[in-house]
């Protein structure tokens, strides 16, 4: 067998090169180990001796396999990039000094199944307002109103008797479609639910600490780590919590930013709650908190405010539109509003409307989205229907001998969040008109797409559903066989809610073909008029070689 393919390869080599190339290229009867050896001794290769010294760089016309090389950085700036990039967090312990606290506490006061019991009662309640809307498309002021008065959105909404209190109370001629949509939709959901107010007597206020204060510490971690990562440059002086209750807020603002707080106020109605933020408050070197009942008490401004988990508990959309101005009124020159909100269809409509207040209300240029939107322009989830916008932080519970959550054999849970991190100052995709004009990583990643899910991991490619801007929800697809430079090792480890910096090879336009057709129209009209505007330039090395080349096998 080895004699055949020797005598194969021999006789391939002489049609292809002829005999004289052959008899120099291998051993002659003539030269004996002669050619041989000075074969080996000029140091060609097994293909150079196979093939006479061809070259393998032999361009056969093809357009996908030719890409330009990418800049060579530095490991370093690697690793930088890479740092800023990664966003979300494992699971997450409550601080020591904080858990020691929370057990003593409950072993002091009331009975463990009491507590259990109020805790099964506030579970229902929370489930019962939070996780009963189903998704749904939300309009934006990004789309275009209708004209017709007959048979737009104004008029069938007056013709429906279910909104009949919405109009009397509400002064329509002032406002835009989107905006009457967007009320009509709070006042529909609303209406579902039994509107009751929440009085936290002791025994409430000790289960709810036992119940939800690990969770909304986890997550208001989360979103001022992100946020103290992005912005390094960020650093509040005074820090106001807004529905404290029993303030995690700012114990996580406390250990975000250690020691640079010199003013932290707490608006909080219920006095037994501000009593548990006092108990948990101390010894985390805080200074003196200032506790409220009310927004009213004080007009000085602050650089940062929370919100967490306080939207669901204000009745009426206008009211919470209210709130949400009167919270960035108290915002200082270059500060920080943060909202966040239970990771459901209704905490992701909160965050959607409040978004579509301040990009109609305040206006693009005096703002930016810091977390998680990577753009200002109308939200591609919102006309899903189908998915909403929210992510995931575990965090590990209270010991099941103190409070029993659930069941005993689960030590974490996962607590779903939306969220919203809105600085008021011109940002980085303001003052830079691309990734490549910003000079530090942390401003680079304002440009970069957010992934919205956890990865599909097949088996030798990944599949992530990011947003990016302009204002697109697409998948995009990572092999393993293409370069290093495309992203496959970091698309394997890469949690819901990171960064994704790497260039994009886009599996599909739209991630889950959700967008309605009327919406889908109106951004090709969009898309059709900005190609028409787009003057391309490029500064690639070798792009004229390559149109000369493409001139050359293609005619054009």
């Amino acid at each position: 067998g080895v004699c055949r393919r020797a005598a194969a390869l021999h006789v391939g080599r002489r049609r292809l090169l002829g005999p004289s190339r052959v008899q120099c290229c291998g051993t002659s009867a003539e030269g004996g180990g002669g050619s041989s050896s000075s074969s080996a001794g000029v140091g060609l290769s097994d293909y150079e001796v196979a093939f006479g010294g061809l070259s393998r760089n032999i361009h056969r016309g093809f357009k996908f396999d030719r890409m330009f090389k990418s800049e060579e950085l530095d490991p370093q700036d690697l690793l930088e990039l890479d740092q800023a990039a990664l966003m979300s967090l494992k699971t997450q312990d409550l601080p020591r000094l904080i858990t020691e606290k929370i057990a003593r506490l409950l072993r002091d006061f009331g009975q463990k199944k009491d507590l259990e019991r109020y805790g099964r009662y506030l579970r229902k309640k929370v489930r019962s307002r939070t996780a009963a809307e189903t998704p749904g498309v939300l309009p934006s002021c990004f789309l275009p109103e209708q004209d017709d008065e007959n048979s737009g959105p104004l008029s069938k909404l007056r013709k429906n008797p279910a909104f009949t209190d919405l109009f009397k109370h509400t002064d329509v001629t002032s406002l835009d479609d989107s905006t009457i949509k967007r009320l009509a939709i709070a006042h529909k959901e609303e209406s579902r639910h039994k509107l009751f107010q929440m009085f936290w007597s002791p025994e409430a206020a000790i289960t709810y600490v036992a119940h939800r204060y690990a969770a909304t510490w986890a997550t208001n971690y989360r979103v001022l780590y992100e946020l103290a990562r992005r912005v390094p440059d960020f650093r509040p002086r005074s820090v106001m919590d807004y529905g404290a209750g029993p303030a995690p807020s700012l114990a996580v603002a406390q250990e975000v930013w250690p020691g640079c707080f010199h003013q932290a106020i707490a608006i909080e109605p219920s006095e037994h709650m501000a009593q548990l933020g006092k108990y948990l408050l101390t010894d985390l070197n805080l200074p003196p908190v200032q506790w409220r009942r009310c927004l009213y008490d004080s007009s000085e401004k602050v650089d940062l405010i929370i919100a967490s988990y306080v939207q669901m508990e204000v009745r009426g959309q206008q009211s919470r539109d209210a709130l949400v101005k009167q919270l960035w009124s108290r915002l200082s020159p270059n500060g920080v509003l943060v909202l966040l909100e239970p990771g459901t269809p209704t905490g992701f409509r909160f965050m959607h409307h409040s978004r579509e207040l301040l990009i109609s209300k305040v206006g693009t240029e005096h703002f930016h989205f810091v977390a998680p939107c990577p753009h200002e322009g109308m939200c591609p989830i919102a006309l899903t229907g189908k998915d909403w916008c929210h992510f995931a932080q575990r965090v590990r519970r209270v010991p099941h001998k103190l409070y029993c959550k659930g069941s005993t054999k689960r030590f974490m849970e996962e607590e779903k969040f939306s969220y919203l991190c809105i600085r008021k100052a011109p940002g980085p995709r303001a003052r830079y008109a691309s990734e490549k004009e910003a000079p530090t990583p942390q401003e680079k990643s304002f440009f970069w797409p957010r992934i919205l899910f956890p990865a599909i991991k097949a088996g030798q490619h990944t599949l992530i559903d990011v947003c990016s801007a302009p204002q697109n929800f697409e998948r995009l697809s990572v092999s393993k066989s293409k370069p290093h430079e495309f992203g496959y090792r970091y698309s394997r480890k890469a949690m819901w809610g990171d960064l994704w910096r790497f260039p994009k090879r886009v599996a599909r336009p739209e991630a889950r073909l959700y967008i309605p057709e009327k919406t889908r129209e109106h951004l090709d009209r969009l898309a059709k008029v900005a190609w028409k505007a787009l003057k391309w330039e490029t500064q690639e090395p070798g792009f004229e070689k390559e149109q000369e080349r493409d001139k050359q096998f293609y005619g054009h």
